[in-house]
């Protein structure tokens, strides 16, 4: 099977506008998570604010991973600029991260090249701040009478929210237009959809476009995810699930940590068959070798993930690839934080890698950012090819007390704490990258790069 390259990256994280940015902060061990504010969330944030974990319509934790200070130039795109300017931000970031990754791809201007280029965009089907501006009047309308008739107050009359601006209609349009849009604005082909594969969603979208590439569907393809949910209604969600630390500690791969910090933000990379992209001299990144994928069908609960399918993934990404796991120099974990994730993950390393004697270097960026959901493992490609580029790991910040022991495949270790050279002074370099989402999507991903 034809391997893939990475012929262009871009990123739109917490504090970083782009890859070098977000490489420079990761280096400088930067937490760019902190407390919502209203601007943020939309209300203020105290309103529903309660420690209490479990308490109904309330959230018991306040940090998170946050696209400030954003400036979008509606006059960028071939697009009517007003029509832009009325999108939510899933659309703008949408855009922003597409006009990146064409651009560092060097394929910025080639129209021939870009008319068969796709797009397929992991995102969620929740609401955004828009949607829910657009969809509030109808529940208004569908709830007030319900509850006066509950409380016998015929002046009963739920709150509004506050707007400064009326919602373009094209908001409601959040699960498949952004990437028609990015189509549009860039005249590319018409391969172009999204998906929604959970936390797994990046490498999903990224194994779509490979197909697409070895079909010979499309010569490029732009693949991604992006995390852009209403504040409010997800903080809510995950309160709701209790997937939040309640003692206010989420550290990734240390003993202590008991819950996620969710974040918003979105990656994207351009792809092309390697053949070609040697053929026509294009700056190659990283090349895919192995993407393994499942699900865990009828397994455990929907929020448990199951050993067994992250297993079969690993197997399906190494089988893809035809190399031994021992030739991985380093492994990007999903590790959110949550205690019966990260077990569940550990053991499934454990398992699978153990039986290979092997033991790579291992880390995690979710303490610096968040953990982005359905874009979570495009923050993790991200990371890897810089890290790849630069010949350095960046240290996975906040480890007091790591998890597994000195015989582990994840023990201190291997778990890497400070700025570390990449290892082994062989031709090749190797990485592997683990996403897993809610209902037992699962995803591994093998990266090489020639030194």
């Amino acid at each position: 099977m034809e391997k893939i390259a990475i012929i262009g990256l871009s990123c739109l994280f917490p504090d970083a506008n782009n890859p070098e940015q977000f490489w420079q902060n990761i280096t400088a061990q930067k937490d760019s998570t902190s407390d919502v504010t209203t601007k943020d969330l939309g209300v203020d944030p105290t309103i529903y604010y309660d420690p209490n974990k479990g308490q109904p319509e309330k959230i018991y934790f306040l940090k998170g991973g946050y696209i400030r200070d954003f400036q979008f130039n509606s006059s960028e795109y071939n697009l009517p600029p007003a029509l832009l300017d009325s999108l939510d931000d899933t659309f703008k970031w949408s855009l922003y991260a597409a006009k990146q990754a064409i651009e560092n791809s060097g394929y910025w201007g080639n129209q021939n090249s870009l008319s068969k280029c796709g797009v397929i965009l992991g995102n969620l089907s929740f609401p955004t701040k828009s949607s829910t501006q657009l969809f509030s009047p109808i529940y208004q309308q569908t709830i007030n009478p319900a509850v006066r008739e509950l409380l016998k107050d015929e002046d009963f009359q739920l709150a509004k929210l506050p707007t400064t601006a009326k919602a373009s209609a094209q908001n409601a349009m959040i699960s498949g237009l952004p990437a028609a849009l990015i189509s549009q604005a860039f005249s590319l082909s018409s391969n172009h959809f999204c998906i929604d594969a959970a936390c797994s969603s990046s490498f999903y979208a990224i194994k779509l476009a490979s197909h697409y590439l070895r079909s010979h569907k499309a010569d490029l393809m732009l693949a991604g995810a992006i995390s852009c949910t209403d504040p409010l209604f997800l903080r809510m969600l995950f309160s709701g699930i209790q997937g939040y630390p309640d003692n206010g500690i989420s550290s990734p791969l240390d003993k202590s940590s008991r819950g996620l910090i969710t974040a918003e933000g979105i990656g994207m990379v351009m792809l092309k068959r390697y053949s070609d992209a040697i053929r026509d001299g294009d700056r190659i990144l990283a090349t895919i070798i192995g993407n393994g994928l499942s699900n865990d069908g009828r397994g455990k609960h929907l929020l448990s993930p199951n050993s067994q399918g992250q297993t079969l993934a690993f197997e399906r990404a190494y089988t893809e690839a035809k190399i031994n796991p021992n030739q991985i120099d380093y492994m990007e974990c999903h590790a959110t934080g949550t205690l019966l994730g990260d077990t569940t993950e550990f053991n499934s390393i454990e398992t699978f890698f153990g039986q290979h004697q092997a033991k790579p270097l291992i880390g995690s960026t979710k303490a610096n950012v968040g953990h982005l959901l359905v874009a979570a493992g495009m923050v993790s490609l991200t990371k890897t090819i810089c890290s790849m580029n630069n010949s350095i790991i960046p240290p996975t910040i906040n480890i007091t007390q790591p998890i597994g022991a000195d015989n582990n495949v994840i023990s201190h270790k291997t778990i890497v704490k400070t700025a570390t050279t990449w290892p082994n002074n062989t031709p090749i370099k190797r990485a592997a990258l683990s996403a897993f989402g809610f209902g037992g999507t699962n995803s591994h991903l093998i990266l090489e790069q020639e030194k």
